[in-house]
């Protein structure tokens, strides 16, 4: 046995080894016997053990292992020297204990100075399990204690919970498993390039719609008697792989005849004369190729009319000749130069950023496009190279990074001498020509050939980034459990929640690196790569530059970087910060906040997040000071009643002063005299008049109680002042004070197939809102008990595609499985008033899902249709017009839809249709997603025409696997090393 160090940020000084080979050798008497104790035990085996006493430096040659307190080194060549305490592994370095997996060309350890290198590195690391993984001063690595083991596995299988240290004389442990060959990184041929020419003509032809712009996406409204024709100038500024960042500009002429009134919709509906003008448009468009032959595009920017439009001027309250443009395009290949185009063109006041002005027009437009010109060729990447024990025939050629005093130690360790003159590598053979079509076969039969090493994935969580408009507090404030105990709906009309800009994290990374220095403090790499993607090639990773990682006070592994790129699908580099932190539990801040609010605010606003102050141990209140910059510009708010007006009253325009310009976001989180608090304060102006009307406040403080028979229940106490809800059709009504107290309590169970929830709640509040009747403010005191319970079950299963990387992990993080779900939702409702009045309701919801194709063929292979119907009765009717049950009848449809590649369609729509209400067909919900779906990350574009909802989601799928994969940086045999300076582009 040997005595050994500690690996990585846990290596620290040891005495030298003990020998106990196979030969018996002693250890030399140069040797103190004090420094011969072992701190940790090392069991060694190789073909060749032997002490060399002349140099006093132990050697083990061919197939070297070593076990470390429950880890297992292995190498082609393990050496120690005794004077200079210098570890030496060399040739297919690879370790792993728990779930941490590394392997290198070479390894250098002084453990005298607590320093040292690792070449060629590529690994595994999961930072829950890092702190004590990399602890080699206990008997093996502790598991962590995870919700639900059988989703934790580690790299070489389930984690086991940590036992007892055996005392000196017990039994040892078994070894680990032997580690397999040293992963090397794949020889893919580049990606295709499906759109080689940055210029593109377009000549258009089309006609304008009445219909609005959330009707233009589904074709619902009448073609007006305005033509346009015009010709358009692409100039493609970035691209990365299937994406591509343009210039857009047309000029289009428009011809109108006299449109009849009823296209106007004004009061009177007056027929407006025919005109001709010209607009102009300009802006930066977002194009997507899903496929080769297939493309979207979106484009922001402005359009302008030379006159103003006659139906824009009669249509709307306001108009303008400049507004907002939105550009929605397809575009098919006819062939490499030729194409098809289709647009919506719409133009609009941006929610009255523009003049005031609410909408615009909208029109079709057809066109052909002609594309030419060449692309700039990449400036090539900077390699990393396979280590040792992987074929690499340009290694001899590269130049060596280390000092001279590394490369004399190198030679006087015994490993190969550095040449001093390197072959010239052999001449790369010529590719042949293929076609874009032939090239992507290649590319795929390559990628279904690599051996991944990887097993029994499973998707852990998401690292989101998400940015909204038009959602407040108030609406997502019980958006939670509506969604979980409202009543069956499609997913797609779940009520949004309040979300962070930055919210989740990522566990589990594997790293690549070139070069990684050990030293007292932790470990640290000029540049080195990070992916959340368990399979090569990495859809996403993340390359980061002067990387230190060091323990964390509290135990975490935390990992900085002063320049981080996220890389995606190989081509795509987009910066996600200067300065980066990756740990356990990471919280990224958000500081500035962009928003629009047209009901509080008058539009556009900024606001900044402060410091947290904290308030004691236990409490944290969070400040955001706004500035409304919308209402700067147009020097008038119509936000407010009238001041001195009665609460009611109709919202006035009237002019601002400076402090209408300024607002506050106070939030108050933590726990107080025991209770869980939650209180948020939102100022949208500090003008005293405007005050008692520009602010909104809540109150939650609870905790949980054990009551007879029920058990763990909640006791909630709430108060609110101005606070908004929505409610179905009537769409969103205020309560301007509520304050009360309330139990509730959730509880889930399963009957073989048949999985069950039920959620309970009463309580007693004093209510101050407006009547359903009239607009008089009624207070009273209203009684509420509520239950529900939603149950699933699944009628029919398929079978999902192989689970590869080419067919069920290519456009999903989990396997899509065919099936029809059924789901359902018994609602009852109580509510009693202090004016005598009730309203009681039982409603039932439900409906199947259907799942067809399982999202790993090109182009439609994916299909979920959900329908849902319910009904309710109503016996009395609540005098409150936010809790009036109005939407007795309901239809809810939505569809998820592969178009092609990872284009997704995501819609979904709800419609009031009980025949004996006054709002039977309309819409009481909607929303319409387009999404770019991958394994490893995905994001989206949705908007919700009802409620006046938009927002951008981008997520990273954090993931769970066995094995250790393959490298993922991409690497090309032969490629020039690059010069330290020089930023490589992937552009």
């Amino acid at each position: 046995m040997l005595a050994a160090c500690g690996w990585l940020a846990a290596l620290h000084p040891c005495p030298a080894w003990a020998s106990e080979s196979p030969e018996q050798e002693s250890v030399p008497a140069s040797v103190e016997p004090s420094l011969q104790e072992p701190p940790v035990e090392l069991r060694l085996r190789a073909d060749q053990q032997r002490l060399d006493q002349a140099r006093n430096r132990y050697l083990a040659i061919g197939r070297a292992s070593a076990v470390i307190a429950g880890g297992r080194l292995e190498a082609d060549r393990i050496e120690f020297d005794l004077t200079t305490r210098t570890l030496w592994a060399r040739g297919s370095v690879r370790f792993r204990r728990g779930d941490q997996y590394l392997q290198a060309s070479s390894l250098r350890f002084n453990t005298l100075q607590n320093e040292g290198e690792l070449r060629d590195v590529y690994g595994v690391l999961d930072l829950e399990t890092a702190p004590a993984d990399l602890q080699l001063n206990s008997s093996q690595p502790e598991a962590a204690e995870p919700a639900d083991a059988a989703a934790q596995p580690g790299v070489n299988g389930p984690r086991r919970p940590a036992e007892p240290s055996a005392e000196v004389d017990s039994v040892p442990e078994p070894e680990p498993p032997p580690l397999g060959p040293v992963a090397c990184p794949p020889d893919l041929p580049p990606v295709p390039d499906w759109h080689p020419h940055p210029w593109a003509a377009t000549v258009w032809g089309g006609q304008m719609t009445d219909s609005n712009f959330g009707d233009t996406f589904i074709f619902n409204g009448r073609l007006r008697p305005e033509t346009l024709l015009g010709v358009g100038l692409q100039r493609r500024l970035l691209r990365a792989g299937p994406f591509a960042l343009e210039l857009d500009t047309n000029l289009m002429s428009h011809v109108a005849a006299s449109q009849e009134g009823g296209f106007n919709q004004s009061d009177p509906f007056a027929d407006t004369p025919a005109q001709s003008f010209a607009e102009v448009t300009g802006g930066l468009g977002l194009r997507v190729w899903a496929r080769p032959w297939l493309s979207l595009a979106v484009v922001e920017g402005v359009s302008w009319n030379s006159s103003l439009s006659n139906y824009e001027r009669t249509f709307r309250e306001n108009s303008a000749q400049l507004l907002n443009y939105l550009g929605f395009e397809v575009e098919a290949k006819v062939n490499q130069r030729l194409s098809a185009v289709g647009r919506i063109h719409h133009r609009s006041g941006a929610f009255g950023t523009y003049s005031g002005v609410r909408e615009g027009s909208n029109a079709y437009l057809l066109g052909v496009r002609y594309r030419w010109g060449e692309q700039r060729p990449p400036i090539a990447q900077a390699p990393v190279p396979p280590p040792l024990g992987c074929p690499d025939p340009y290694r001899d050629s590269r130049p060596d990074p280390s000092s001279l005093q590394e490369r004399l130690e190198t030679v006087a360790m015994g490993a190969d001498p550095i040449e001093s003159t390197r072959p010239e590598p052999p001449a790369p053979r010529p590719a042949p020509e293929r076609t874009l079509r032939q090239q992507e076969e290649a590319r795929e039969q390559a990628i279904a050939a690599i051996d991944q090493r990887i097993d029994s994935i499973q998707l852990r969580q998401r690292l989101k980034v998400e940015r909204r408009i038009g959602l407040s507090d108030d609406d997502s404030r019980n958006a939670a459990e509506f969604n979980d105990f409202g009543g069956i709906r499609p997913t797609q009309l779940r009520n949004l929640e309040r979300e962070e800009l930055v919210k989740g994290s990522i566990s589990r990374w594997r790293i690549q690196a070139s070069r990684v220095r050990i030293t007292p403090e932790g470990w640290r790499a000029e540049r080195m790569a990070f992916s959340n993607d368990p399979y090569t090639p990495a859809q996403t990773w993340v390359d980061s530059e002067n990387v230190v990682a060091v323990q964390d006070e509290n135990g975490d592994t935390l990992i900085t970087a002063d320049r981080n790129r996220l890389i995606v699908e190989n081509r795509l580099p987009i910066p996600v910060s200067r300065q980066q932190r990756i740990r356990q539990e990471e919280e990224v801040e958000n500081r500035w906040v962009f928003g629009i609010d047209n009901e509080d605010r008058d539009g556009f606003f900024i606001g900044r997040r402060m410091e947290p102050i904290e308030l004691g141990e236990a409490l944290e209140l969070q400040l955001e000071p706004q500035v409304m910059v919308q209402r700067a510009i147009d020097g008038e708010t119509d936000s407010y009643i009238a001041p001195g007006s009665a609460i009611g009253s109709s919202k006035v325009t009237q002019p601002t002063d400076g402090s209408d310009l300024f607002g506050l976001e106070a939030r108050l989180r933590g726990e107080l005299l025991g209770l869980n608090t939650d209180a948020r304060l939102e100022l949208t102006t500090l003008n005293p008049d405007n005050l008692p009307n520009g602010t909104r406040a809540q109150l939650d403080l609870d905790r949980s109680v054990r009551l007879p028979l029920l058990g763990p229940t909640t006791a909630r106490l709430f108060g609110a002042y101005r606070l908004r809800v929505w409610n179905g059709s009537l769409g969103e009504q205020d309560v301007y004070s509520a304050y009360g107290f309330s139990l509730e309590q959730r509880r889930e169970w399963r009957w073989g197939k048949l999985a069950n929830s039920a959620f309970w709640r009463t309580g007693i509040s004093n209510v101050n809102s407006e009547g359903f009747d009239s607009d008089n403010l009624l207070d009273l005191w209203r009684f509420n008990a509520i239950g529900s319970i939603n149950s699933s079950y699944p009628l029919w299963r398929g079978k999902p595609a192989e689970r590869t990387p080419q067919a069920a992990y290519r456009y999903s993080p989990v396997p899509i499985v065919p099936g029809l779900d059924l789901r359902s939702n018994l609602r009852v409702r109580v509510s009693a008033f202090s004016d005598g009045r009730s309203q009681n309701t039982l409603s039932l919801t439900g409906g199947p899902t259907l799942t067809l194709g399982t999202f790993s063929k090109p182009v439609l292979d994916f299909t979920q249709l959900t329908l849902t119907g319910g009904g309710t009765l109503r016996q009395g009717a609540s005098p409150f017009s936010f809790d009036r049950a109005v939407d007795l009848g309901t239809v809810g449809i939505g569809l998820k839809q592969q178009i092609a590649g990872p284009l997704l369609l995501n819609a979904g729509v709800g419609l009031n249709v009980d025949p004996n209400s006054e709002f039977y067909g309309d819409v009481t919900d909607s929303l319409v997603e387009v999404r770019w779906q991958r394994r490893s990350y995905d994001f989206g574009f949705y908007y919700n025409p009802y409620r006046g909802i938009g927002g951008f989601r981008f997520r990273l799928n954090d993931f769970t696997f066995k094995g250790t994969g393959v490298p993922f940086v991409p690497y090309t045999p032969g490629a020039p090393e690059l010069d330290p300076g020089l930023r490589p582009s992937l552009f």
